[in-house]
């Protein structure tokens, strides 16, 4: 199989590359737009890998027909560019040279995108798959995996914080661009609700990081898990960064998106970075974590599913490879579009996860 990495060198795109080489027997083409970006570290993965493994070519996303000419030859396009607003050109180029497709996009508008393509992918029996990554792509998948403990299940709260540095203002865009439009949607009581900054919940992270008060964030696929599991209370919430983006930088985003949209994306993306390299710790890391509530044979039961990992970007890349590996071997390659958390198998992914060097608890608790 040959997979074209759009963006493979900007900051996650190389842990894609790399991971990608290193976990499958693919082949990897390095793309985006700048060629001589792409040579370079085209040639640094040759280094370590079979030179025959790796290609680079010169990709714009903006444009139909270079799409279309770098898709002519692969099997497979993952996205790992912030190229937001060309989601719907990528999938169209990929739909129309019969290639799968994956992205890793963060923001929800996405999915509303693809799912017009939605009975062409089908019909043409191509296999995309949107919302991976870890946020999105690990919610669903982790209250899917706390299913197993309860015969019914009442309660699951998924809450993520994170500490890393960041180089690229093009790697926060997509945070930029969710703060001009923040909507937390959650499910409380049997309904669901307008999430806001009042419904901020303590979750306890363990060592790395201790208690946290975390902010409801929108996840689209967590929508069908109330009816799905029958569940009375779902959310996933973020802790902040540090005390200056949460309440100085943060806001004035917010305030600059009120008095004129889209405004200032750069400068503002710029500042966040500042912001969050200056003002947090300097230990970098990441934990996700579940807290799942419900009954097993006749008793209440509590369970707390962790994982934990040093970078941010690894961690975004391993939940990714987990669900490649079983793409590759053709257990979840079904026609139609999909949502990485449903359709993976949580517990072949977990396993594999743990494996590529993501640390997991367990904690049951039965009363």
């Amino acid at each position: 199989m040959t997979i074209l990495v759009l963006g493979g060198y900007g900051g996650t795109g190389k842990v894609f590359c790399s991971a990608i080489l290193k976990e499958t027997n693919s082949n990897v083409i390095v793309a985006g737009r700048n060629q001589q970006k792409a040579k370079e570290w085209a040639e640094k993965l040759e280094m370590e890998f079979s030179p025959d493994r790796i290609s680079y070519r010169c990709v714009d996303a903006s444009n139909r027909k270079s799409l279309c000419d770098a898709f002519l030859d692969i099997d497979f396009v993952l996205v790992a560019a912030t190229t937001t607003q060309y989601a719907k050109l990528i999938a169209e180029a990929a739909l129309e040279a019969q290639i799968d497709y994956l992205d890793i996009y963060f923001q929800q508008n996405v999915y509303s995108i693809l799912d017009k393509l939605k009975h062409s992918i089908k019909e043409s029996g191509q296999c995309f798959i949107t919302q991976a990554g870890f946020h999105p792509g690990l919610p669903a998948a982790f209250i899917r995996k706390g299913s197993a403990y309860f015969d019914t299940y009442d309660s699951a709260i998924v809450a993520f914080v994170m500490n890393a540095r960041i180089e690229k203002p093009e790697s926060v865009y997509e945070l930029v661009d969710a703060l001009s439009d923040y909507k937390a949607d959650i499910y409380k009581n049997g309904e669901w609700k307008c999430g806001t900054y009042k419904d901020a919940v303590k979750i306890d992270f363990g060592y790395r990081f201790g208690v946290k008060s975390c902010v409801p964030v929108d996840m689209i696929e967590i929508r069908s898990i109330p009816e799905l599991y029958h569940i009375k209370e779902v959310g996933v919430y973020v802790a902040g960064f540090n005390w200056f983006v949460d309440y100085v930088i943060f806001p004035l985003i917010m305030l600059s998106q009120i008095i004129r949209k889209n405004s200032l994306r750069h400068f503002w993306a710029k500042m966040l970075i500042w912001g969050i390299n200056n003002f947090s710790r300097s230990e970098e890391g990441i934990v996700f974590i579940l807290h799942a509530k419900g009954s097993k044979d006749g008793k209440r039961q509590e369970i707390s599913f962790l994982a934990e990992h040093n970078s941010a970007y690894d961690f975004t890349v391993i939940p990714v490879i987990a669900f490649l590996k079983q793409y590759i071997e053709g257990s979840l390659r079904k026609p139609g579009l999909w949502m990485m958390g449903h359709i993976v198998n949580p517990d072949r992914m977990f396993t594999d996860m743990e494996k590529m060097g993501v640390k997991i608890q367990t904690q049951i608790t039965t009363k």
